[in-house]
């Protein structure tokens, strides 16, 4: 995996977390928490603000899975470019860290120094997750629900024939 894929695995590490004006981690993030935490993962310093990130990093026309997205000049909200036109950002008060469309108009994008490029497609990554992280995830605990109860039945079962074929039958009334 490249920093890149590292930083995007961190960023979604955090998906689900509450947002929290002025945190950094690691229970809740505001927007540049959320990006100084997950580049610090790969031995990245951030400045602490968004408007202090923008203000540090050159800032692209073409962005790029690792790109940070900013809105506003200076910026009052950031978001980390995963590809699709997609993002993971911690969003706003009442919210939690999560997949979405970069919406509206942002105001630049910035290059952090040092990532490289990805190695997953993450655009078909994400598009083959149903849209969201989130819907995937639900998938999964669905999918693990299922399992379970799958199992419980197949272990009750088994259970009854061998209660009835088993040693001892006969003390039980199993048979002849």
């Amino acid at each position: 995996m490249s920093r890149v894929d590292d930083v995007i695995a961190a960023a979604t590490a955090e998906i689900g977390k509450p947002y929290n004006f002025g945190d950094e981690g690691p229970n809740s993030f505001d927007c540049s928490g959320l990006m100084q935490w997950v580049y610090a993962r790969v031995g990245i310093k951030l400045p602490r603000t968004a408007r202090e990130q923008q203000a540090a990093l050159p800032p692209v026309k073409d962005p790029l899975p690792g790109d940070l997205v900013f809105w506003g000049r200076p910026a009052t909200h950031v978001g980390l470019v995963i590809g699709g036109g997609k993002m993971i950002a911690a969003p706003h008060a009442g919210a939690r860290v999560r997949v979405q469309d970069i919406y509206g108009t942002p105001a630049s994008y910035a290059r952090v120094q040092g990532l490289g490029t990805a190695l997953a497609p993450v655009t078909g990554a994400v598009g083959a997750l149903g849209g969201t992280v989130q819907d995937w995830l639900d998938g999964i605990r669905a999918g693990a629900l299922e399992l379970t109860v799958a199992a419980a039945g197949l272990a009750l079962v088994g259970w009854g024939l061998w209660r009835m074929t088993g040693p001892g039958r006969a003390d039980r009334g199993g048979g002849p």
